[in-house]
């Protein structure tokens, strides 16, 4: 445990955020997909994204093996683990993906049933429904029309998707129930055409035709974290003064969490782009007294949000997060523990988060609070900034971070945060 203090009144720094995981995976997957299988351009130490890199080198060492079950364990991934439960599927051998005892209790049953409706072998070795999944790839999967439930999560879309190419007569895939994450969707389609995929979304139906992908050097197309933005966004609005440049992030961009700039107006922070990237500022006009907001295309940005929201004493209602349920941890029951034992007013109702916009007992304390993160990078980045708010607030476990932003500890000591025992 260590805990985060901050009792300056101006907050003057330049970040270099880390490039997006979500777009780095996909990158990483369609990469393999194309048969390009060199590993230059990489430049990320998050783990999710190396251990995805780790994993579908493993799966080309051993691709063919059909004596032996080898065992590809995502951890607590399940970027990685949906995206590779359609890799195998089409890799020659014998798998056994699994991951750790969080990620056997996240759903995956959509995806798979997708898949076998195109003829993948997949056995679920312990509950339907959940990993450890036994695979037998077959390359030469026929395509055809699917309509897997788009309404749990995004990530079930695109793993499909990245694999229409390769099947035998291309993908279309009808989209049932409310739409998650579209944004995600949008995100697939683009980095796939761009490396060379023929696909078409109405946004109900996506037509992918067979082909192949390109060799090209995809990772030109990387772009710096928006959701790692939100955390920076939340120093801003907690500072009394600040000027925060984000380096290499600017309004167009292919990530739907892009929506920063508009969502923080309403909390008195100002985004101006320049030629450097986007600079945070207040804003001069006072936060609103009442903010509410549907997640739906942007559920990584929920905890931030809230949290800000929380300690402004803005008053909310917040939708669309659902998918909270079934992340690294239950991310709606996280958020109402640590934000009740820190006095702000939160209640749940079904998948909905309500803030009164009271504060009732927060104030600075010599003894600070410990907050729990629950295994989980977004609840660690998104409590720390308090520290501007209540002077100091400790963080149960720091290394959680690594999954996503492992700099941020050293990116806000620069920014004039100190870190202690």
């Amino acid at each position: 445990m260590r805990c985060v203090t901050n009792h300056q009144t101006t907050v003057h720094c330049r970040v270099t955020l880390p490039l997006s995981k979500s777009i780095l995976n996909r990158l990483l997957v369609i990469r393999h997909l194309s048969g390009n299988h060199g590993m230059d351009g990489i430049f990320s130490e998050a783990s999710d994204v190396l251990t995805m890199q780790n994993l579908l080198l493993q799966i080309r060492r051993n691709k063919g093996k059909t004596k032996i079950d080898v065992e590809i364990n995502t951890g607590n991934t399940g970027t990685v683990m949906r995206f590779l439960t359609s890799v195998l599927a089409l890799t020659p051998g014998r798998w056994m993906l699994t991951g750790d005892e969080r990620m056997q209790k996240r759903p995956i049953l959509p995806l798979t049933d997708a898949l076998q409706s195109l003829g993948a072998e997949i056995v679920f070795e312990n509950i339907h429904g959940f990993p450890p999944l036994a695979i037998t790839g077959n390359s030469n999967l026929t395509g055809g029309t699917i309509s897997p439930d788009a309404g749990i999560s995004s990530q079930y879309i695109s793993s499909l998707m990245m694999i229409g190419p390769l099947l035998k007569g291309g993908l279309a895939i009808e989209l049932q129930g409310n739409i998650i994450s579209g944004s995600y969707i949008c995100m697939t389609q683009s980095l796939m055409q761009k490396a060379g995929a023929d696909v078409d979304f109405d946004g109900k139906t996506l037509q992918i035709k067979e082909g192949k992908y390109n060799s090209s050097d995809f990772f030109a197309l990387a772009e710096p974290d928006w959701s790692a933005a939100a955390f920076w966004y939340q120093v801003a609005a907690f500072a009394p003064q600040a000027e925060i440049l984000l380096q290499g992030l600017y309004g167009k961009s292919i990530q739907g969490d892009s929506v920063l700039p508009a969502i923080y107006a309403n909390l008195g922070v100002s985004s101006v782009f320049t030629n450097e990237g986007v600079v945070l500022a207040k804003s001069g006009s006072n936060a609103v007294t009442e903010f509410n907001y549907d997640f739906t295309e942007c559920p990584d940005l929920a905890q931030p949000v809230i949290v800000s929201c929380a300690a402004l004493g803005i008053k909310g209602r917040f939708k669309g997060i659902k998918t909270l349920r079934v992340k690294e941890t239950d991310r709606i029951t996280a958020l109402k523990n640590e934000l009740t034992q820190l006095g702000y007013g939160i209640t749940v109702v079904g998948d909905e988060i309500l803030l009164d916009g009271k504060i009732h007992s927060v104030q600075k304390k010599k003894i600070p609070e410990i907050v729990n993160c629950y295994d989980d990078h977004r609840m660690a980045m998104s409590f720390a900034p308090l520290a501007l708010l209540l002077g100091s607030i400790c963080i149960d476990d720091m290394d959680v971070v690594k999954k996503s932003y492992p700099r941020y500890w050293k990116d806000m000591e620069m920014a004039g945060f100190s870190l202690r025992e």
